[in-house]
């Protein structure tokens, strides 16, 4: 199974600096068959003293390092730190290219669930049961493959219960025509997977209120949170 985001909903149940629209497929993507092969959720709250998000891109796949005068990825510094203050779990996120692992070109030009699994496992730096989480994030310059076909649609997916984000950098680059909401969308999209992988919306951490979107799965029916 999987978590994917497309350009449809933005509302993650935790805080985010901005609001934006969008009007593509819905966050829906599931495999039934695919059972996850481990379960970073409860890892994570089992023991978790720090995160650190790893970054990589395939080559024409960059992200966004500015958006006007900012730096993008203060975004999701400034979110996924606040989610975990109070719990005095600091969260490395990096914030130029020189700090991202650059993977040149790849050989497919779409991605199946396993081809992310193989790319992230070469870049996982533990096993996540010690004390320092982590997980890795790809931007891919290509689709995401979902029962046989190219999702041209899914901005970005979390695998359910691993630690595996993928950002889908075409389907970012044809959201808008301004660079700035292109670098915003992708950064509100890095935050939402992040969310989905350390078990939000009722996906391993249990929901506290009554906001559990069930017809779309792990996500929030309040738009405000």
């Amino acid at each position: 199974m999987t978590n994917s985001y497309s350009n449809k909903t933005l509302t993650p149940l935790f805080v985010i600096t901005f609001l934006l629209s969008f009007t593509l497929a819905s966050c829906n993507g599931e495999e039934q068959s695919i059972e996850p092969a481990e379960d970073f959720v409860s890892d994570f709250y089992s023991n978790a003293r720090s995160l650190e998000i790893t970054v990589a891109f395939e080559q024409g796949a960059e992200p966004y390092t500015k958006y006007n005068t900012f730096d993008s990825w203060d975004v999701c510094d400034t979110n996924i730190n606040s989610l975990f203050s109070s719990e005095n779990i600091p969260v490395s996120v990096p914030k130029t290219l020189d700090e991202i692992t650059n993977l040149g070109r790849l050989e497919q030009n779409n991605y199946t669930r396993e081809n992310i699994v193989q790319l992230a496992a070469a870049l996982q730096s533990n096993e996540n049961k010690g004390h320092q989480k982590n997980i890795v994030l790809l931007f891919l310059d290509g689709f995401y493959i979902q029962n046989g076909v190219a999702e041209n649609r899914i901005l970005g997916i979390n695998l359910d219960g691993t630690p595996t984000i993928a950002i889908f950098k075409p389907v970012i680059e044809s959201a808008s025509n301004s660079r700035t909401e292109k670098a915003l969308i992708e950064q509100s999209t890095i935050v939402h997977e992040i969310g989905h992988a350390i078990g939000l919306v009722n996906k391993g951490v249990r929901a506290t209120t009554a906001h559990h979107d069930t017809a779309n799965g792990a996500h929030c029916t309040n738009e405000g949170s």
